[in-house]
C-alpha cells in the first residue's frame, strides 16, 4: 500500500475546497434565481386576486348570451309559424285549394 504524501492530502484539501466552493456558487445562484421568482409571484399577486372576479363576469356572460339566445330563437319562431300559419289560412278561406 502506498503512503500518503503532503502533497496528496493537499490536493484532497484543494478538491475539497473546490468542491465547497463551487457548491456555495451555485447556492448563491439559486437564492439569486428564487428571488427573482418571487419577485414575480410577488408582482403577479392583484392579477391573481382578480381571477373570481373574472370568472363570475364570464358567468353572468354566459347567462346574458343564453338569454338573448333564447329570445332570438323565439322571436324568429313566432315570426315562422305567424307567417306559415297565416299563409295556410289565408289559402283555407280563399278557396286557392280545394280539396
Amino acid at each position: 500500500m502506498a503512503t500518503v504524501t503532503d502533497t496528496d492530502l493537499k490536493e484532497l484539501k484543494d478538491l475539497i475546497t473546490s468542491g465547497f466552493s463551487r457548491l456555495d456558487a451555485e447556492i448563491t445562484d439559486l437564492k439569486v434565481s428564487v428571488g427573482k421568482i418571487e419577485a414575480t409571484l410577488q408582482s403577479q399577486q392583484p392579477n391573481l386576486q382578480k381571477i373570481p372576479d373574472l370568472a363570475e363576469k364570464v358567468g353572468e356572460l354566459k347567462n346574458w348570451k343564453q338569454i338573448g339566445l333564447i329570445i332570438a330563437t323565439a322571436m324568429i319562431s313566432s315570426i315562422f309559424s305567424g307567417t306559415i300559419g297565416g299563409t295556410i289560412g289565408w289559402l283555407l278561406k280563399s278557396g286557392g285549394i280545394r280539396p
